[in-house]
């Protein structure tokens, strides 16, 4: 009875780990720090004259750093080696805080890692449940894997703008 019980559970999880690798968070994030998109950048309109701040909050500890891509279309989300943009932060007292400079106004969705243990990849336990912390712009949940780009989106003006993205743990 309980051993069916764990694989019961084991399989439901099994959907999350597949499509929490696909959250992009995972493996790929020094090669999508500081370096923009070109496909992106093309596919933008008018002068790059925005900026914007991400804020994270609710990191459980101040262990390893946080891991901040940003993307401009839902074909790249959220594949991070996809992303427009990323930067890699380090935590103070729960919190950690990067800008994105000369953007251009127009639709993006943000995707953040807390990868505690610096090993550039999301960890998960044996049933597949990630075991670090992980955020998405607009608060949009993650139950069974990342996501989509229309739950993330947030609409970036010609101006400095700020955003919040809260960190979830799952375990």
């Amino acid at each position: 009875m309980m051993a069916a019980r764990l694989r019961r559970i084991a399989s439901l999880a099994r959907p999350f780990r597949l499509r929490a690798v696909a959250f992009g968070l995972a493996g790929a994030v020094a090669a999508s720090l500081d370096r923009p998109s070109a496909a992106a950048e093309s596919s933008r309109e008018g002068p790059a004259t925005g900026a914007l701040t991400v804020r994270v909050s609710q990191l459980r500890n101040d262990r390893g750093k946080v891991a901040v891509a940003l993307f401009a279309s839902a074909k790249d989300f959220p594949d991070q080696r996809r992303a427009l943009a990323g930067r890699l932060t380090r935590i103070r007292n729960g919190r950690a805080t990067v800008r994105f400079d000369g953007l251009r106004p127009g639709e993006y969705a943000i995707a953040v890692l807390h990868d505690e243990n610096q090993n550039n990849e999301m960890d998960f336990n044996i049933l597949g449940m990630p075991l670090e912390g992980y955020g998405f712009s607009n608060d949009a949940s993650a139950l069974f894997g990342p996501p989509s780009f229309a739950a993330a989106a947030f609409r970036l003006r010609p101006r400095p703008s700020a955003i919040t993205v809260q960190t979830r743990y799952f375990l």
